[in-house]
């Protein structure tokens, strides 16, 4: 939405699992709803809402610091970057960025890990 591009996700067998039973449980599906609706307008779930569900969340299982809906795509790609070792211009395609400058910047590699890239030896 916000840079008008459009993008393919591609979703693992626990997302598609989740999202069936979610399906399921809502009887009048498939008439071009929104999958994550406001439970009042019945419109698309806004990026504000989001986030105040997330801060919500954080707050109910007393998790210190300011976190957001952001802060759950940008835990993502630090995952796939340092568990899973997703290499910079897949990650850069999955966060639908335009150029691989925007995707570090965004990961915020830190000048330590820039630092012991250096020191290894070849």
């Amino acid at each position: 939405m916000k840079t008008g591009k459009l993008r393919d996700v591609t979703v693992n067998k626990n997302v598609q699992e989740a999202m069936q039973a979610l399906l399921a449980s809502m009887p009048d599906a498939g008439g071009g709803e929104f999958l994550f609706q406001s439970r009042k307008s019945r419109q698309a779930l806004t990026v504000s809402y989001l986030n105040a569900l997330v801060k919500a969340w954080c707050r109910e299982v007393n998790l210190k610091g300011n976190f957001g809906s952001h802060t759950l795509r940008k835990t993502f790609g630090y995952i796939h970057r340092t568990v899973f070792s997703t290499d910079i211009p897949t990650l850069m395609q999955m966060f639908n960025h335009s150029s691989q400058r925007q995707t570090l910047t965004y990961l915020g590699i830190q000048p330590s890990e820039i630092k012991e890239a250096y020191l290894r030896e070849i």
